[in-house]
């Protein structure tokens, strides 16, 4: 279903914003009618007010698209929250990366083998 929200913003709504969306979470309620969808930016930062409404706007449409796709009874109420820890997590991916390089590189290169005496 998260695959089908992130095609969805990604090729069905026109929207600049849409397009800076990546679907990173989400967990259906029990009984199919709610959808809480984590999201974090492609381009880093956090999502202010421009993005907030342009969930109001396409929320209605993600529902609906997710009802026939999805052949549900309904229509799950889709929610969008940032997702922080998505966000640290990548921070510490990061820091991770660069200590394994800065290791790497402090590392004596290992000796050629010198010719022995046999």
């Amino acid at each position: 279903m998260l695959d089908e929200v992130e095609r969805l913003l990604n090729y069905e709504i026109r929207s600049q914003l849409a397009q800076q969306i990546k679907v990173t979470g989400g967990r259906l309620s029990a009984d199919l009618g709610h959808l809480r969808v984590q999201f974090v930016l492609q381009q880093g930062g956090e999502p202010g007010k421009a993005y907030q409404e342009l969930f109001e706007r396409v929320g209605p449409f993600l529902s609906r698209t997710l009802q026939e796709t999805l052949q549900l009874r309904g229509r799950p109420q889709v929610a969008f929250h940032f997702d922080r820890d998505a966000i640290q997590m990548e921070r510490i991916r990061v820091l991770l990366s660069a200590e394994k390089a800065d290791a790497a590189a402090a590392e004596p290169e290992p000796a050629e083998d010198a010719p022995t005496d046999d």
